[in-house]
Formats: C-alpha cells, sequence, structure tokens
C-alpha cells in the first residue's frame, strides 16, 4: 500500500512538473522595438518614398497604414479607420489617382510579414514605423458570413476572420495583382 501511493505520488509530481516546464505559451515575448535592435537581419529593401518590398515574397508594401504619409523615415498624420467596403473602395481609388495599383493584402500576405519572435507590434518596425497596435484589415472573406471579413490583429499577429465587416479598422497597402 505505501509502495503504491509513493508511485502514485511521484508520478503526480513528475506530471505537474513537465506540465510546469512546457508552459511557456504565456511567456512574454520581447517587445519589436527592442528585438529588432538586437537583430540586424532585415528581410526587407525600403527607399526613401515608402515603399519596402518583402525580399521572400517579392510583395511591396507601404510602410505606412493608409491615410498617412512617409516623410523624413516616418509615418505622419493619421492612419484611417474604415469599413471594410470603404477600405477597398480606398485602396482602388487610391490606385486610380496614383497610377499605381495598389489594394488590401490577402489574410496570407499580411500575415507573412508579421514576426513570430516579438509583440506590440509583431512586425518590423523598422520597415513599419509607428504602426498602431489594432486589428488590420485583409481582402479575405470570412467563410462564416457575408457579414464578416479577416482581420489580423498585429499585437502578436493572430487571424481572425468573424470580424464584422461594418467595423472601423486601420488597413495596409500592398502594390500589384494578387
Amino acid at each position: 500500500m505505501w509502495q503504491s501511493n509513493s508511485i502514485i505520488k511521484t508520478a503526480v509530481i513528475c506530471v505537474l512538473a513537465l506540465f510546469v516546464s512546457s508552459c511557456d505559451y504565456y511567456a512574454q515575448l520581447p517587445d519589436c522595438g527592442d528585438y529588432f535592435k538586437n537583430n540586424p537581419v532585415n528581410s526587407f529593401s525600403t527607399d526613401n518614398r515608402g515603399l519596402a518590398q518583402d525580399k521572400s515574397t517579392k510583395l511591396l508594401w507601404y510602410r505606412c497604414a493608409a491615410g498617412q504619409s512617409y516623410k523624413n523615415s516616418e509615418c505622419k498624420g493619421e492612419a484611417l479607420h474604415l469599413n471594410w467596403d470603404a477600405a477597398i473602395a480606398f485602396a482602388k481609388e487610391f490606385s486610380e489617382k496614383s497610377g499605381k495599383k495598389w489594394r488590401l493584402p490577402s489574410k496570407k500576405e499580411l500575415k507573412s510579414i508579421m514576426v513570430n519572435q516579438c509583440i506590440n507590434p509583431a512586425v518590423d518596425v523598422r520597415v513599419f514605423k509607428g504602426l498602431e497596435v489594432n486589428n488590420f484589415w485583409t481582402s479575405s472573406d470570412s467563410l462564416n458570413s457575408d457579414l464578416f471579413r479577416c482581420s489580423v490583429y498585429n499585437f502578436k499577429g493572430d487571424l481572425f476572420c468573424r470580424q464584422p465587416r461594418a467595423a472601423k479598422l486601420p488597413f495596409l497597402l500592398v502594390g500589384g495583382d494578387k
């Protein structure tokens, strides 16, 4: 009897130790501002007009949220917060006026610039300067209903495809066709 209780206690302690030691899900990731101070690797080519090309996907990104302008290496002005339909219309109108094709990124494209090693926001802050922490629209539909669309919460890079399309959110623009 004593021996079986001892074995059970040992097993419980081992299971608890294993559980506690593997619970790094809630471990705090570093702030991306701090992370990129110590990480010189840059996966983007940038220019002084506010454009950044992802070296791996070859996508061209505007470095500021829609509504902001890139001046003196910073994003100036306030980001637009539009519902999904207005954001799509903005990208279309912006394309027509600029003579260059711009659109909202797909969920896969927006997720591709998210960084898993840091948070707040989970992007290369040397490239996407001053990006507010918020849900950002994607061009992707939700499978749940036409009332919803997909967004990415850039604090940690989480995808959310039950975002009411009437919600007013910021968005980034990516160049070219899908």
